[in-house]
């Protein structure tokens, strides 16, 4: 998949299988650093912590696009 493609599960709960074959559940965005934007992946519960307090540090992972190979959306 490509970053467009992306874009369209991103902020959402979603099943994504990597080009590994592994499947992993969670949240991906972008985030803006001095390197440039970023793909940053994390379980909901560590994506909603850091939503409401953002002075927490976070327990994401940076992910290439093209490591993301199939998105699914989860209710």
């Amino acid at each position: 998949m490509g970053l467009p493609d992306i874009r369209d599960f991103m902020h959402a709960h979603c099943r994504f299988r990597l080009r590994s074959g592994r499947e992993v559940f969670g949240v991906v965005w972008e985030a803006g650093t001095q390197a440039g934007r970023l793909l940053h992946f994390a379980s909901i519960g560590e994506y909603e912590r850091a939503r409401r307090d953002a002075s927490q540090p976070r327990d994401a992972i940076a992910v290439r696009p093209e490591d993301i190979v199939m998105a699914e959306r989860l209710p």
